[in-house]
């Protein structure tokens, strides 16, 4: 008789022990989710792009002067241009759209140590020059004659465009030497 009443409170005990080591568990996974929120909302980066609707916006608040971009509809060896978003940082504005059926960013921004304002981190394999108008463009790209990438420099700007083609032919389209004078001669 003993012996189960031993039993019956060492079991009553185990039952207890483990139900508080589970509450414990809980308590803490619950803490430390809180604070890995709390960490994770205070860690983020703010977003330093502001969007507008103008392109007359977007220079105004990059403080660049004017950013003259194509009209929608610019006809260019490489399909018609259509610019749709608008947004700016300190120093640097930025169109978004598309050329045919490749996304186009172009940039204007105050000329630093580096002409590059493009932002563009992809590697290519060939790098040419071409004169626009009084301007040297920079050129780069995966397949000869086709640019991916354009940096130039006039006065006190830096200018930049970016083509991304898409599906299979995101590493290798681009515009030809043609569509680089049409949208060059235009953007200011």
């Amino acid at each position: 008789m003993r012996k189960k009443i031993t039993l019956v409170v060492l079991a009553a005990a185990l039952t207890f022990s483990l139900a508080a080591c589970g509450n414990a568990k809980t308590e803490t996974t619950e803490a430390t989710e809180a604070t890995t929120a709390a960490a994770t909302s205070e860690t983020e980066i703010a977003n330093p792009w502001t969007d507008v609707d103008t392109v007359d916006k977007a220079a105004e608040g990059a403080e660049v002067g004017y950013f003259t971009v194509p009209e929608n509809g610019t006809e260019t060896s490489g399909g018609p241009v259509n610019i749709s978003d608008f947004r700016y940082m300190t120093h640097l504005a930025e169109a978004q759209g598309s050329i045919g059926s490749a996304e186009l960013i172009i940039r204007k921004g105050l000329k630093q140590e580096s002409s590059d304002v493009s932002g563009d981190m992809r590697e290519f394999t060939l790098e040419w020059t071409q004169t626009v108008g009084d301007f040297e463009f920079k050129c780069y790209g995966n397949s000869e004659g086709s640019a991916q990438k354009l940096v130039w420099v006039s006065d006190n700007f830096s200018y930049s465009v970016s083509i991304y083609g898409q599906g299979d032919e995101a590493g290798t389209y681009g515009i030809d030497s043609d569509a680089v004078n049409t949208i060059g001669l235009i953007i200011q």
